[in-house]
């Protein structure tokens, strides 16, 4: 019997979690705790495996981290280096009334719940599309009351420019690794996410995207707007499950409408404070500099 929950809330999503016993949280859980509620936009439930789960059928898809199965219930996703010496392994189903399962090795809990940390493990990209929402490898800052997203390669220098915004112009970093986008009618907002890799910004804001922003390295700061040519930039920064033709469509559609909506930019930038007034300056060419 499920007797101690937590709900936390971040870009306007609230997660309820119930476990089976008390466990201590990692600390980032406290920026994000928010009052309990009944109706959260997603719950997911621990429960604890006595012996290991069958999946029904062959899975889709086998990769060296984890499987994934279709099932009647939803999408399981097996982590298949966490398996206890009894053959349980630990597992996450979504299914489509929100209300998904974390399944744990009984053997391995009270490892688990000393430190619950499960960010990796709840598909999070799958729950996020249920709600018109996609994950962005991007750092995301807050500033003149909207978000402005950092996306490129690895090494292209996402942080540094959240950092360099913070420093020149005052902004707040919501997220160094993965920022939330979600559409809401015909707008496009932004915000910060439990998923934050090495950064260890976690920031509960989400506010209407003013721009997307492409970083390349370069020894001049030159900036100019991109169309069509973002797509397939954007799509390659998001967490994609490949494996599903039916969220890959849903994906491609909302970044066909958010192309419409939301500027995207290429900035090609030393990593100073010229690159930070220049970009200013084209993003927010109506506000005072």
């Amino acid at each position: 019997m499920m007797n101690y929950s937590v709900c936390i809330k971040f870009s306007d999503l609230t997660l309820k979690f119930k476990f089976p016993s008390k466990v201590n949280l990692p600390d980032f859980f406290s920026d994000l705790l928010c009052e309990d509620t009944d109706t959260p936009d997603a719950e997911y439930q621990i429960e604890l495996l006595g012996s290991p789960l069958c999946p029904e059928g062959s899975a889709v898809l086998e990769r060296k981290d984890f499987s994934v199965y279709r099932t009647k219930d939803g999408w399981l996703r097996v982590y298949t280096p966490l398996t206890a010496e009894d053959g349980c392994c630990v597992a996450c189903l979504i299914r489509e009334n929100g209300k998904h399962i974390l399944y744990y090795p009984a053997s391995m809990w009270e490892h688990y719940s000393s430190y619950f940390h499960c960010t990796h493990l709840m598909c999070g990209e799958l729950m996020l599309l249920s709600k018109n929402a996609l994950l962005l490898h991007s750092s995301v800052v807050m500033i003149n009351n909207k978000t402005l997203l950092f996306c490129g390669a690895s090494g292209a220098g996402k942080s540094t420019q959240a950092d360099l915004w913070k420093q020149h112009r005052s902004a707040e970093i919501l997220n160094g690794d993965r920022a939330v986008i979600m559409k809401k009618d015909s707008k496009f907002f932004a915000g910060g996410s439990v998923w934050c890799g090495t950064s260890g910004i976690h920031r509960a804001e989400q506010k209407e995207i003013a721009g997307i922003v492409i970083l390349k390295k370069h020894s001049e700061n030159i900036i100019r707007p991109l169309s069509s040519e973002a797509f397939p930039i954007l799509f390659s920064h998001t967490t994609v499950n490949d494996w599903d033709k039916e969220f890959v469509d849903k994906i491609c559609a909302i970044y066909t409408e958010l192309l419409t909506f939301v500027p995207v930019y290429e900035l090609s930038c030393r990593p100073d404070k010229e690159a930070v007034d220049l970009a200013y300056k084209i993003i927010f060419a109506k506000e005072d500099i």
